[in-house]
């Protein structure tokens, strides 16, 4: 099957924002092994497990792509949303490690439960009937039913609205380092929530071609998310000095 421009274009800054999202994923892993902050490593890793739901548009792309097959629905959900549950519990962990650490015990048993519902329940559905889950609407993307919709965008705004708790917390400090890295963690969950809200309201645009565009623009605004988590976790050097400048 042979690609449109648009969906070309679509699955190449699929792939962009998956490939940078794994490399500022592991980026900061590393850092974990220098300052043996545990923290790095949680955050790490949850960067990369969060990008996941767009990993099935950059696999289905590489695969049409060089063999003109499309994925299955089956498949396509399946690597979406696999590990975006660990996710969440992996970042609530890191979370409440810094900030509400008196209850960090009773909210991981929170989400723990929820996340087995979840394993039990929706990735089984994939198989048993993937049409309650969604549909390809695309050699490249897939659109979700509004029930799945509602509880994959609950999960992916639970990590938002937690990581603004903590980048407020942030703000507050007097050092203006960890006040810069407040502000690009701010402006990382913000787009990343624009950038999640807008994947999931595709099946809500009436014209494809608008789609199509929106997607594009999607993919780009969670490209800059990627860096500026980076950024909010590990300042890099030239940044730093950029700022100091203008201090």
């Amino acid at each position: 099957m042979a690609l449109t421009q648009i969906e070309l274009v679509s699955g190449i800054f699929s792939l962009v924002f998956i490939s940078i999202a794994i490399i500022i994923g592991l980026l900061i892993i590393s850092k974990y092994f220098k300052y043996k902050k545990n923290i790095l490593l949680l955050v790490g890793f949850v960067w990369i497990i969060m990008s996941e739901v767009w990993w099935s548009s950059s696999f289905s792309f590489i695969v049409t792509l060089s063999t003109g097959i499309v994925l299955t629905d089956e498949t396509y959900f399946f690597i979406g949303n696999l590990f975006v549950p660990l996710g969440i519990l992996l970042w609530m962990k890191a979370f409440t490690d810094l900030k509400y650490k008196d209850k960090q015990k009773i909210i991981l048993i929170i989400f723990a439960v929820i996340c087995t519902l979840y394993y039990v329940t929706f990735i089984p559905i994939i198989f048993i009937d993937v049409s309650v889950i969604g549909e390809m609407r695309s050699a490249v993307d897939g659109n979700y039913t509004p029930i799945a919709l509602v509880f994959l965008l609950t999960g992916l705004f639970t990590f938002v609205i937690s990581g603004l708790i903590f980048a407020r917390e942030s703000l507050k400090s007097r050092n203006w380092e960890i006040k810069i890295k407040g502000k690009f963690l701010i402006l990382a969950f913000v787009m990343f929530g624009i950038g999640a809200g807008l994947d999931g309201l595709k099946p809500y645009f009436i014209s494809p071609t608008f789609l199509d565009v929106v997607l594009v623009i999607d993919r780009v605004i969670l490209i800059f998310s990627a860096f500026s988590f980076y950024c909010g976790f590990i300042l890099p050097k030239f940044i730093k000095e950029l700022f100091s400048k203008e201090d």
